[in-house]
């Protein structure tokens, strides 16, 4: 097998089967149904596998909804309009099951983990928390221990073909460049899990204390424990036939269903749209570094065709897959606030705060000077008006959220990363011509500048609701407040040179 394994990835054999064929009568459980990720593969795979048999949902109920509610409303999106248009028989495949991975045992009633293990041949694990700042217990629960439950639950499944989980390029620490394998796990997974549950619940307070102890070199709990779950992964794969997919910087959709779908601020995309809306004025970050963000579609087919390998290949080591940037052409954090800024003007954000305008630096006491000055100072004065009012004050607050978020992504922003991903392109290199439409990356038509002017696009039209009907209108009121910074920045600089000049003229003339 491994001869195999190794012949096939050399030559890049083509599949036996066309993936819409390796799904026929199959059932599919996903966790992360509900995440940017999750609902973009849930479309691909009613999309361009018609003859898949249940794909069954892992949901929790949440804000008053059932879970067959969540699932109804997640298909209420753009997203979809295909599927509801040329197969629409296909959102009756979809079938919500309730369970939560932020709790022992993914909180499975035990009929459905025993439909589940009767049933399921393919699972995606895209479930996972992405917050950096998450306490340790809430991220190892969620992130580890649910990985762990969840490959338990796979040990019971009968007709188990593949099971892909999905990671992150970030999880690896103490170098900048990471092939495509497992590097040493943070710690020995079994006894940080066992610490965290039972400290967790008796000394939480303690476990607080020995959290950058139990971290290590990690910067964060996020790295750290995708760290561990990947490990958690190789434990059982000479049980079953696993795989691992770790993407970069996850960004909207190049291509598939179309350009620009995007339903979360995470990565760039955040910067771009607080930049647009003039609430970020000041980044830290370098401005030179690059940034590694791979389209959603990629990752999705990515994921989609290691599932098929996972099951050619069998049981044995976990086939390890970086879906990075690799071969699409570059594009610097400078240039890509500069697209925010000049998409913008061609088409702004409606009820902006202020005139977008600002940069980044790498210089950390020149960012902290900056944003006192561009952030602090208009949010104290901002929501002094909002108090005077009778509204509530609401902006200082918001400035400390961007703060914090942009030191907690600060490490991940000051230096660039090289992952390597060869047996990632493969994967491409393997389709079968039928699959060459739904399932072939097309990195080569993706240019930086087109994609992130459709990003933006996106996400003022999916993510801000915002019509393009509205387009005249927010130009109008973009160009007001351009002329209303122009006049405050013409003001600030008068009132620097008079200061100025008064003072040299009180040296030079006055005794």
């Amino acid at each position: 097998m491994a001869e195999e394994q190794a012949r096939s990835e050399a030559e890049g054999d083509v599949l036996p089967w066309t993936v819409a064929e390796f799904f026929r009568g199959q059932s599919v459980l996903l966790t992360g149904g509900s995440g940017f990720l999750g609902r973009v593969l849930l479309e691909k795979l009613l999309f361009y596998c018609p003859d898949i048999d249940t794909v069954y949902v892992l949901l929790r109920p949440r804000k008053g909804l059932s879970v067959q509610e969540r699932l109804q409303k997640m298909l209420d999106v753009p997203l979809f309009d295909r599927v509801r248009a040329q197969r629409p028989e296909a959102l009756g495949r979809l079938q919500a099951v309730e369970g939560d991975t932020a709790r022992p045992g993914l909180a499975l009633a035990e009929a459905d983990a025993r439909v589940l293990a009767e049933r399921v041949s393919v699972v995606f694990h895209l479930a996972a928390s992405v917050r950096f700042d998450d306490p340790l217990i809430t991220a190892v629960r969620t992130n580890a221990c649910a990985t762990r439950d969840l490959l338990e639950l796979a040990t019971r499944m009968t007709k188990l073909k593949a099971l892909v989980h999905v990671s992150t390029t970030f999880c690896n620490v103490g170098q900048r460049e990471f092939e495509e394998k497992l590097y040493p796990v943070a710690g020995d997974w079994r006894s940080i899990l066992a610490l965290v549950e039972a400290r967790g619940q008796s000394d939480p307070v303690a476990l607080r204390a020995l959290t950058t102890k139990i971290l290590g070199p990690h910067c964060n709990t996020y790295t750290f424990t995708k760290n561990l779950a990947e490990h958690i992964v190789n434990h059982y794969s000479d049980r079953l036939p696993v795989g691992i997919v770790r993407p970069s910087v996850v960004v909207a959709t190049a291509h598939d269903p179309f350009p620009g779908w995007i339903d979360n601020f995470n990565g760039p995309m955040g910067l771009m749209v607080g930049a647009g809306k003039g609430v970020v004025h000041t980044g830290y970050s370098d401005p030179n570094s690059y940034i590694d963000y791979v389209p959603c579609d990629i990752v999705v087919k990515g994921i989609v065709l290691c599932s098929c390998e996972v099951a050619r290949k069998g049981l044995g080591p976990p086939l390890v897959y970086n879906a990075a940037q690799s071969e699409m052409e570059r594009i610097t954090q400078g240039r890509v606030l500069d697209i925010a800024y000049e998409v913008g003007a061609e088409m702004p954000f409606s009820d902006t705060l202020y005139h977008p305008c600002g940069g980044v630096t790498s210089n950390r006491l020149l960012f902290l000077v900056q944003f006192f000055f561009f952030h602090l100072v208009p949010a104290v004065i901002g929501d002094a008006l909002l108090s005077a009012s009778g509204r509530k004050p609401m902006l200082i607050r918001l400035q400390r959220r961007i703060y914090s978020a942009n030191m907690a992504i600060s490490w991940f922003l000051l230096q660039n990363w090289n992952f390597l991903n060869n047996r990632f392109l493969n994967l491409e290199n393997n389709l079968r011509p039928e699959d060459r439409e739904g399932f072939s990356y097309q990195v080569d038509s993706i240019k930086p500048e087109t994609f992130f002017r459709d990003a933006l696009h996106g996400t003022r039209r999916f993510l801000m609701k915002e019509p393009d009907s509205n387009i005249p209108q927010a130009i109008r009121a973009y160009k007001r407040k351009r002329l209303i910074h122009l006049i405050l920045k013409t003001l600030f600089y008068a009132t620097i040179s008079w200061i100025i000049l008064s003072k040299l003229h009180f040296l030079l003339f006055v005794e």
